[in-house]
């Protein structure tokens, strides 16, 4: 299985009030991050870190990512630049295109309002970066502005502070149930 999962933050505290996040404290957080993910994941799935994976020093980083399930492949985030990253991820990426059964995953820490084959359909974009912020709120209006240009894609803020990602990370089919209530795909949004 392939999950995906963005801005976990381990060991930011700042996030913990940023995002409103339901922790008391780093330590609460980073267990709750570890639990979370390991119940989902199993140790021979693949997991995309879709940026910002943690603010802590390299043997924090380490001894995080060591206690995660699957084989872990980072898209870097504007936060990811410790240079022990190399020891805990199998890849790293600045950008990424995946093939799932699902179709094509786009996979940038930044939300993109352009990307290959948007307009034929079957292409699902993956980011993080913008939490719950205005700049989410941009995202999802620019991508559902293309929608009603004709454009046919998927797009999905994996933020971890997400109410349907739950500090967990889930896979494009969970993604798609969860968010059935708001949808995010824009491919039967046309204007008349």
């Amino acid at each position: 299985m392939e999950y995906f999962i963005a801005d976990t933050h381990f060991y930011d505290r700042k996030c913990i009030g940023y995002d409103a996040r339901p922790f008391a404290n780093v330590s609460e957080m980073n267990t709750a991050l570890i639990e979370n993910w390991n119940r989902a994941v199993k140790k021979e799935d693949t997991v995309y870190v879709v940026g910002d994976f943690s603010y802590g020093n390299g043997a924090d980083i380490y001894s995080t990512a060591e206690r995660l399930h699957g084989k872990k492949i980072l898209i870097r985030g504007n936060h990811d630049n410790d240079v022990n990253l190399k020891y805990v991820f199998a890849e790293i990426h600045d950008y990424l295109e995946v093939s799932t059964a699902q179709g094509k995953a786009i996979l940038c820490h930044y939300p993109m309002a352009s990307f290959r084959d948007m307009q034929r359909g079957g292409t699902i974009h993956i980011y993080g970066h913008v939490h719950n912020t205005f700049e989410a709120k941009v995202a999802r209006d620019v991508h559902e502005r293309l929608a009603r240009l004709g454009y046919r894609f998927e797009a999905y803020n994996v933020g971890c502070m997400q109410d349907y990602m739950a500090y967990t990370p889930r896979t494009i089919d969970e993604l798609r149930e969860l968010t059935l209530k708001t949808p995010l795909r824009f491919d039967r949004m046309r204007e008349e």
